[in-house]
């Protein structure tokens, strides 16, 4: 069931998403953004020994990292996860902790600064900008914790994803499709919209998953931006539940195991991502 926080930036969403429709009409033949794509520098880096310890771990802003006490060898998938509206990071994280215990995966979970990410906050004129979304302060965030953890464990950057649910999936579609080069997969458990990057990347994985009785985000809209990912390139798949407007753990597993992917090599020192 949506929680009180939830109900409470409903508006806000109900914004962004009428905004969102707008911004994905022009796709494929020209792809919309209403502000300069969100460009993060953090890369995951070779030369690093890990000294995160196992268990959960506060981070700045709000965010937690989270290690399993058993991995595979060598550098770790990531999941990186963005919540819902009203939604905190450590309870986020909770909810994902039994997966990353069976997957051996690290887990970021990010805190938005606002009571939701940026993007949608600002869709709705809330920062006193026009009801047309535009990145903010979210993003520094994210790309300094992100840059915080590249340096404290190693991560293989082939499997790093990114996951959110409601607005956390609005997010990451829109952040992870404009950073294609760091997040190879997404998973966007509930979205409501996004915003297209200038350009879109035909080796990056995107999964969406929605409850058909979902009676926060109608399930129309999430197959409407599946039909539109679907003409721009990328590895889509969109898997629908029988359910209301949550998290379904069924969906959540077929769809890291198709965002991340099957192991490969890690490249060797000094290269880059093909």
């Amino acid at each position: 069931m949506p929680t009180a926080g939830h109900r409470s930036v409903m508006r806000t969403m109900v914004a962004a998403m009428a905004y969102g429709l707008v911004a994905m009409a022009g796709l494929p033949a020209s792809a919309v953004a209403a502000r300069p794509a969100p460009h993060l520098e953090a890369r995951p880096r070779a030369d690093v020994t890990t000294s995160l310890p196992q268990g959960i771990t506060a981070l700045r802003n709000g965010a937690y990292a989270y290690r399993p006490a058993k991995t595979g060898a060598g550098p770790l998938p990531l999941l990186v996860l963005l919540h819902g509206a009203g939604g905190s990071a450590r309870r986020f994280l909770e909810t994902f902790r039994g997966e990353a215990d069976r997957g051996g995966y690290l887990l970021l979970s990010l805190q938005s600064e606002a009571v939701t990410w940026d993007l949608i906050v600002d869709a709705a004129g809330k920062r006193g900008g026009k009801g047309e979304p535009g990145f903010g302060g979210d993003i520094a965030r994210s790309d300094q914790l992100l840059l915080d953890l590249f340096r404290r464990v190693a991560i293989d950057p082939r499997r790093i994803v990114l996951a959110g649910f409601s607005d956390g999936a609005s997010y990451a579609l829109s952040l992870g499709l404009a950073n294609p080069k760091l997040f190879r997969g997404i998973i966007a458990m509930s979205p409501g919209f996004f915003v297209a990057p200038p350009a879109f990347d035909p080796k990056q994985r995107v999964f969406i998953t929605h409850g058909r009785r979902d009676e926060i985000l109608p399930f129309a809209q999430a197959r409407r931006i599946a039909d539109l990912l679907e003409t721009t390139g990328v590895a889509l798949r969109f898997q629908p539940f029988d359910g209301p407007h949550s998290i379904n753990r069924t969906t959540f597993a077929e769809g890291m195991a198709f965002a991340i992917g099957p192991r490969r090599p890690a490249p060797a020192a000094g290269r880059g991502l093909e």
